[in-house]
């Protein structure tokens, strides 16, 4: 890679860690091996990023949050249904990644057996604003309190494994990723179908009202 004179910004780093697999074949290992690879300072490293496991994590996140962007500029997106929001993303997600596939490919080998890495992605991800994974009305006070969302982790987790079938699919024009998308977004939604929902956050409230009225 050439050297860059100026500072880095995170686009920076996160195109650097990609280039290292390019032209070496393999992941860069820590951060003193990126900062030689790029004649940058620890100092510059450190503003953007804790350590190289929170960048590959970022990396995996742009590609969500590139999706997302797409979207946001097709003004007729949020007048689809829900499980029409999440495929159109899973489709838009799936495009953003085909331009980065062999890099996702080293990615996988080497980080998906990682804990670490697993649950820094998640968390990362759970903090995007995907507006089909809203949990409309009523939420337990304990969900309030630690800022989770069950719903958004199950659309996030099923695109991750969308994402992961993609990278093994070995299909003409990647048809089997197509059908796998459909057939697991037409299930998923049928599991989390909203009158149910509904009914377990209606039960899950009266039970909590009756037990605070319990304990007052």
């Amino acid at each position: 890679m050439a050297k860059r004179t100026k500072k880095f910004n995170a686009k920076d780093w996160i195109k650097a860690y990609k280039e290292h697999l390019l032209q070496y074949g393999e992941l860069a290992k820590d951060i003193k091996t990126l900062l030689h690879f790029t004649d940058q300072h620890f100092v510059d490293f450190k503003t953007h990023f804790e350590d190289i496991e929170l960048l590959e994590s970022a990396i995996v996140c742009s590609y969500f949050e590139e999706s997302l962007k797409v979207l946001a500029k097709d003004k007729n997106f949020n007048e689809l249904s829900s499980k029409e929001q999440h495929l159109a993303f899973l489709y838009v997600l799936m495009e953003v990644i085909s331009n980065d596939e062999i890099f996702l490919e080293s990615m996988q080998q080497d980080k998906i057996k990682d804990p670490g890495f697993i649950f820094n992605v998640q968390k990362k991800l759970n903090k995007l604003n995907i507006n089909w994974g809203e949990i409309e009305g009523w939420k337990p006070e304990i969900l309030e309190k630690l800022n989770l969302n069950p719903k958004q982790s199950i659309y996030v987790n099923h695109a991750i494994t969308c994402i992961l079938f993609y990278l093994k699919d070995k299909s003409e024009e990647k048809q089997d990723t197509d059908a796998f998308i459909e057939k697991t977004t037409d299930l998923l939604f049928k599991l989390s179908d909203t009158s149910t929902l509904n009914s377990m956050l209606d039960l899950g409230k009266f039970m909590y009202s009756r037990s605070k009225a319990s304990f007052s």
